[in-house]
């Protein structure tokens, strides 16, 4: 009996050894997937973050001294680049401003119109019309330059701020009344059915009730508008001349160009103004994020 007993406990002990390891094999996996997770993270952040400092750090060194080790620590910091890169992109600045802000006051005045409209109002053709706002969404930009050339010719619009502001008023319109019409549908009818009742008009719905309610998307709306109009380089390049150059085209002016002397770039200006440039972006996103965070998660979960 001792020798028959023997290998039955040998062969029970290996058992349970396996079902006590199948738990914390299975308890340890997922935390090693999170930890992976994490530091894929952790490795994204540190690589955006390291050309943003490298940016700064080299905006903060003479250039001849940024060719001669680039790696170095801006010790002691030089902020001539920024008072030179400051007086050269003051005025673009302010004119890029300026175009942003009526383009975008465009924008959202007419596209809450036409979604209210869309959303709330019973009309022939609204619903082809609607679909007409969405086959223009699917229409590439670029294919569009040459028409938009031609039309801003032929108005006479070359040359100023207005062939700027009209088009970018155009192409972003789809997009907004899109967003912004998904956002209508959401609201609860019942709103608006109790307004009717009070004897608001459309216009008064619009403005003292649907509006309000939508604060969220069209600060979303605003936020991509302005990164659009901000960062745009091609449609200024054929429309304004020297003068009336907007930011992105003031920031071509640091790079070499053919001829000039070794065809290097002033580094430490030109790092500089892209410093400089990035500051309006930089307080849209930090005033405007919570709203974006919002309009984002809400404008397109029902339409």
């Amino acid at each position: 009996m001792g020798v028959t007993e023997r290998p039955l406990t040998g062969q029970r002990r290996p058992a349970a050894g396996r079902l006590a390891a199948r738990p914390l094999r299975a308890r340890l996996l997922p935390k090693v997937g999170v930890g992976i997770q994490y530091g894929l993270l952790i490795l994204l952040l540190v690589l955006s973050f390291f050309i943003v400092l490298l940016m700064i750090a080299l905006s903060l060194r003479p250039t001849v001294l940024i060719y001669v080790d680039f790696w170095a620590l801006p010790w002691p910091p030089i902020f001539d680049n920024y008072q030179e890169a400051v007086l050269d992109l003051v005025p673009s600045l302010l004119r890029t401003l300026y175009v942003c802000a009526v383009s975008i006051t465009g924008i959202l005045a007419v596209s809450c119109a036409a979604a209210y409209a869309f959303a709330r109002m019973r009309f022939p053709g609204r619903d082809a019309l609607f679909y007409v706002v969405l086959a223009v969404l699917m229409i590439p930009g670029i294919i569009l330059l040459t028409p938009h050339y031609i039309i801003a010719t032929d108005l006479g619009l070359r040359g100023s701020l207005w062939g700027l502001i009209v088009f970018y008023i155009a192409g972003g319109l789809p997009f907004a009344v899109f967003l912004i019409t998904t956002f209508f549908r959401s609201q609860p009818q019942e709103i608006f059915e109790a307004a009717r009742v009070d004897g608001a008009s459309p216009g008064q719905a619009l403005y003292q009730i649907a509006i309000p309610l939508a604060w969220p998307i069209l600060v979303t709306v605003a936020i991509f508008n302005f990164l659009s109009i901000y960062s745009d380089f091609i449609w200024p390049t054929l429309m304004v001349s020297q003068s009336q150059q907007t930011l992105i085209l003031a920031l071509e002016q640091y790079n070499p160009q053919v001829g000039e002397f070794g065809s290097r770039p002033d580094i430490g200006l030109q790092t500089a103004g892209y410093v400089f440039a990035t500051v309006p972006q930089l307080l849209v996103f930090a005033f405007g994020m919570k709203y974006f965070v919002q309009g984002v998660t809400s404008g397109a979960v029902k339409a």
